[in-house]
C-alpha cells in the first residue's frame, strides 16, 4: 500500500510541476517505523463511530463503501493509514 500511496503522491506533485510543487518520498523516514514494526509510526486501520472529517453515518446517511465491514455505526477513519506521534516525528527530523 506504502509503494501505491506514494506513486499516486508523486504523479500529484508532477502534475503541479508549474506551480513550483516538488515531491519527497517519506520511505527513508519511515525505515523501522512501519505498520507492523515497534515501535510503528503509520496506523493501521482505525475505527471511529463520529468526528469531523471522518467517514461516518450522519444524520441518516447511507451506509458508505468505507463502513460496509465495520458493525453499527462504526466506519474507517480518515486516521488509517497516516502517521502517528511516531511517524510525524521521524518525519519532522528529516526536513
Amino acid at each position: 500500500m506504502a509503494d501505491y500511496f506514494e506513486s499516486k503522491q508523486r504523479e500529484l506533485a508532477l502534475s503541479m510541476s508549474a506551480s513550483n510543487v516538488r515531491y519527497r518520498s517519506p520511505q527513508a523516514a519511515f525505515e523501522g517505523k512501519r505498520i507492523c514494526d515497534s515501535p510503528e509510526g503509520i496506523n493501521g486501520v482505525v475505527a471511529g463511530p463520529n468526528g469531523d472529517g471522518d467517514f461516518h453515518f450522519h444524520h441518516g446517511d447511507k451506509n458508505t463503501q468505507l463502513c460496509w465491514w465495520f458493525t453499527g455505526n462504526t466506519c474507517l477513519s480518515r486516521e488509517s493509514y497516516h502517521p502517528n506521534q511516531t511517524g510525524t516525528s521521524a518525519t519532522h527530523r528529516r526536513s
